[in-house]
């Protein structure tokens, strides 16, 4: 049977250690950790008739020598607490592919899927896979399609509107803002109202377009999820790179489970790459994710 003990300074006990570590992350700029402590992890596997058999056996060695009963206090966990949990599993997924069902999520990023041609994404969103997608979508799964993963979404129908030609007839690429409109959605939940966030675009044909009806749409059910706007979070025309109907940058479907924006999360985050901010996204979705246990469901 597996025990896992867990031994710390009791409090009021300087922790020298832990002092030390907590220096050093404010030194890295981590200014924000009140207190830490430094402790150990013991794992103890050894022959016992029930849990609770086991437990008094590692309370008595920890009383005799894992512990210092003056110094230390101790918790023990047992093998039920210990169970490993289920391995986040990461695959390609190739646009012949017919079965999703061992997929909570599908990212469809940016890229130039057949070349662009006929329109940006109108190929791919014909593919297999699609059907596919439906199905995930259908069961509660989510999708996020950045750049030509939108392009694709649109193109499907997974979201409504068009990504045009950029009203300037150019091919962007460059960093942008945006403000986030609504944080009620698996992606945005981390966020908050009015954060600016920076991403790059990289695109010749992202100028978002909707009929009227439809934006009423979107703006009354809070499927606008981003705009594009200055570094104060001001939606300008200035701000807007690819002229794009309102600024609109990205949207969800009614369920607020597939995303679609143009500029690119995946591209923002390493700081290396001048920004971290698309992180932001993934660690939401991944919240989400495992606040509904759909890791677990598996």
């Amino acid at each position: 049977m597996k025990v896992r003990v867990l031994v710390r300074l009791k409090p009021g006990i300087l922790d020298v250690q832990g002092a030390a570590v907590k220096r050093a992350l404010a030194g890295l700029g981590f200014a924000e950790v009140a207190d830490l402590r430094v402790g150990k992890v013991i794992d103890v596997e050894l022959d016992a008739a029930t849990a609770e058999d086991a437990r008094a056996r590692v309370r008595e060695m920890c009383r005799q020598l894992l512990a210092n009963p003056v110094l230390e206090e101790y918790t023990i966990e047992m093998a039920d607490d210990l169970a490993p949990r289920r391995a986040v599993r990461v695959k390609y997924v190739w646009h012949r592919d017919r079965d999703l069902d061992d997929l909570d999520c599908v990212v469809l990023p940016g890229g130039f899927s057949y070349g662009d041609y006929l329109r940006a994404g109108a190929i791919a969103g014909r593919s297999p896979v699609v059907e596919a997608l439906r199905d995930l979508v259908a069961r509660g799964g989510c999708v996020l399609g950045s750049c030509n993963g939108f392009q694709i979404l649109c193109e499907a129908g997974f979201l409504p509107g068009a990504l045009m030609r950029n009203e300037c007839l150019q091919y962007r690429c460059q960093s942008t803002h945006l403000v986030v409109e609504s944080v009620e959605t698996p992606f945005t939940r981390g966020l908050r109202p009015g954060q600016v966030l920076t991403m790059p675009i990289s695109h010749g044909e992202g100028k978002y377009h909707a009929d009227p009806e439809t934006l009423r749409t979107l703006r009354d059910r809070s499927q606008v999820v981003f705009r594009y706007a200055d570094a104060d979070g001001r939606v300008t025309r200035a701000a807007n790179p690819n002229g794009s109907v309102e600024n609109v940058a990205g949207i969800v479907n009614p369920e607020g489970t597939v995303l679609g924006l143009m500029p690119h999360p995946e591209r923002a985050a390493e700081a290396a790459m001048g920004s971290t901010d698309g992180l932001l996204l993934f660690q939401s979705l991944l919240g989400s994710l495992v606040e509904d246990g759909s890791f677990l469901k598996r």
